[in-house]
């Protein structure tokens, strides 16, 4: 199976851009399907097509002629992926990549977490799906936190403050990638179908700690950070009982629910390393980097 064509759903956000980028530096012919209504920025030789996600007719019209489909939808645009996956059949695709980018939902307590249920539904669809299917495969990403899109976004600590939590003792481990890599991993899938034929792909860009990122932080800022000390245990019960409230705020359970699945060490499967039978960086040419290029990537959001 030889794949060329790649259409691109969800492709103006953070993630997609990086993805379509390196496709497009890769000699793929990228297709991004753009929401009815809305505007596009995509220029040559990136073509669009104007899509109703809703309709199963429109997006197997969309995707005529496509080999992949790789999914960037996030928020309520997940809810159309059902339908994406369908039309992708209907269309003859071969190979669908999910918007899975992220934590490490194969392991058993990430995946009862709540925030994560709408994506083990579809992982079980899928497997579904390629069974009935023989012509579709898919692959999934799992890289665990994107570094510099959450150090940015204070999901890792607060810049800004130079303010960091810190849970369980901080040496839990936990691999971690950064946005650019995105584009490189889907690149390395869709070259190497045989060997990402349904199943996850796993990759780290490296591997850090609480502890060690804490350190790096306060040489590359010249600054002493203030550190509080909580426990993944209490986290993960006050984001429960967030949950429960009649009304819980998003902004509340959302990033806490995903910090009990970056920082909750071997439990939750943070370590990419201990994933058998271990990382795929190999198979899709991602290289990890050094410490020099952690102290690099925070220079930049630093400034």
């Amino acid at each position: 199976m030889t794949i060329k064509t790649v259409a691109i759903a969800g492709g103006s956000g953070s993630l997609g851009k990086p993805i379509i980028k390196s496709l497009v530096s890769s000699g793929f012919e990228v297709t991004v399907l753009v929401r009815d209504g809305k505007k596009s920025s995509f220029t040559t030789p990136v073509k669009t097509v104007t899509v109703d996600y809703a309709s199963h007719e429109s997006l197997v019209f969309a995707l005529q002629d496509i080999n992949a489909v790789v999914s960037v939808l996030n928020g309520p645009g997940l809810d159309a992926q059902p339908v994406l996956l369908d039309a992708a059949i209907d269309a003859g695709v071969s190979r669908f990549i999910p918007s899975e980018f992220g934590a490490n939902t194969y392991i058993q307590k990430t995946s009862q977490i709540p925030i994560f249920q709408g994506k083990i539904a579809f992982q079980k669809l899928l497997a579904q799906k390629a069974a009935e299917h023989p012509s579709l495969s898919y692959s999934l990403v799992i890289h665990n936190p994107l570094f510099d899109f959450c150090l940015a976004g204070g999901l890792l600590c607060d810049v800004k403050n130079r303010d960091m939590t810190i849970y369980d003792g901080g040496d839990n481990k936990f691999s971690t990638t950064c946005l650019s890599d995105l584009g490189t991993v889907v690149v390395g899938i869709l070259k190497n179908p045989g060997q990402t034929k349904n199943r996850a792909i796993f990759v780290e860009g490296v591997n850090l700690t609480q502890n060690k990122l804490l350190s790096i932080l306060e040489k590359v800022t010249g600054s002493k950070w203030t550190r509080k000390e909580e426990s993944i245990s209490d986290l993960n019960t006050a984001m429960y009982a967030e949950l429960s409230k009649e009304q819980p705020n998003p902004g509340v359970f959302v990033p806490g629910f995903l910090k009990v699945a970056i920082f909750g060490g071997s439990a939750y499967g943070a370590d990419l390393n201990e994933q058998t039978p271990g990382l795929d960086n190999n198979v899709v040419g991602l290289k990890p980097y050094n410490e020099n290029d952690v102290e690099e990537i925070i220079k930049a959001i630093v400034a």
